[in-house]
């Protein structure tokens, strides 16, 4: 039956070839806009998060002894947080933090790792830096040791070159645990949260003058709004590809009863039924369907195999 069906369709068809052409390039344009903008939105929100763009920021403008950052983590139900002091130096930055930076900044190790606290007061005497300041400290293994306001420190980590955010730029940078920076010029929190940051209880915590408060997020929801509209239209566009190719199935199966009147009359004279052409007409339709799909995606297959051994290289 199959192999009569194949026959069917391929002997003396040509008008079949340029409908399974016509159907193979609108399935291909469906797979290809949906797989490839999928892949795209996936690494841009990868970049998004090495940006900080998924990152918002509570500047102070003004130091405070109290439990504020409890307070704003605790109302807000934050999870991923760490607060930091700065101290903006001539040839360098010293950012006081908690080890749960890493957790909310997307961090490129050269080599080892970056602060963890141990519980003993000597060994947190860790120091991550930045690729340019290898030179400056004469520091390029991990456990070498570095004197920094009378304190030996020991590198624990060095970052990747051009390692930065829209915050920070840390190649020339040094990170210590917040408790060694104590003539620092800024601090704040740094955290990330999904949910929508209400200001005014921060205004009437810290004072409506005494804070700046960044938030990224509002920029990087637009583009990915951007995003998808843009993968939503072009998605729209391959459907109605594919629906022009269905129509010209149909129009072609229509057009070969017309032009195989002396074949259907044959097959009636032998004792075929109505139901049998009918049957007939409509199988070599699904199989031109089904022969459409299958190098469809031995074409996308192909073209997304290609696409990756490009990327490698």
């Amino acid at each position: 039956m199959v192999v009569w069906l194949i026959k069917e369709v391929f002997y003396q068809r040509k008008r079949h070839y340029l409908t399974i052409i016509a159907s193979c390039i609108a399935i291909v344009l469906v797979l290809l806009v949906n797989i490839i903008s999928s892949f795209i939105i996936k690494n841009v929100n990868l970049s998004f998060e090495q940006l900080g763009l998924n990152i918002s920021c509570i500047q102070l403008l003004e130091k405070r002894n109290d439990n504020w950052i409890d307070s704003v983590i605790e109302i807000y139900d934050i999870r991923k947080y760490s607060s930091y002091k700065k101290i903006q130096g001539r040839d360098y930055k010293v950012i006081g933090c908690n080890s749960n930076l890493s957790k909310v900044f997307t961090f490129n190790f050269e080599r080892g790792h970056f602060l963890t606290p141990t519980g003993n007061r000597y060994n947190d005497n860790q120091i991550v830096i930045g690729s340019k300041l290898k030179h400056y400290f004469n520091c390029y293994q991990l456990n070498d040791f570095i004197n920094f306001n009378g304190i030996t420190f020991q590198v624990v980590g060095i970052l990747e070159k051009d390692n930065y955010n829209l915050y920070e730029d840390f190649d020339d940078c040094i990170f210590i645990f917040e408790g060694y920076v104590k003539d620092y010029t800024q601090s704040g929190l740094y955290f990330v949260s999904n949910k929508v940051f209400d200001e005014s209880y921060i205004s009437e915590l810290l004072g409506e003058d005494n804070y700046f408060f960044i938030d990224q997020r509002q920029t990087k929801d637009s583009l990915i709004a951007l995003l998808n509209l843009i993968r939503n239209v072009l998605l729209a566009l391959s459907f109605v590809s594919v629906v022009v190719s269905i129509i010209c199935i149909v129009n072609n199966s229509l057009s070969n009863i017309y032009s195989r009147m002396k074949e259907i009359g044959i097959k009636k004279a032998l004792g075929a039924s109505n139901e049998d052409i009918y049957r007939q007409f409509i199988l070599e339709s699904i199989l031109i369907f089904l022969i459409s799909i299958v190098i469809s995606c031995l074409i996308v297959l192909a073209i997304i195999k290609l696409i990756n051994l490009t990327t490698k290289n």
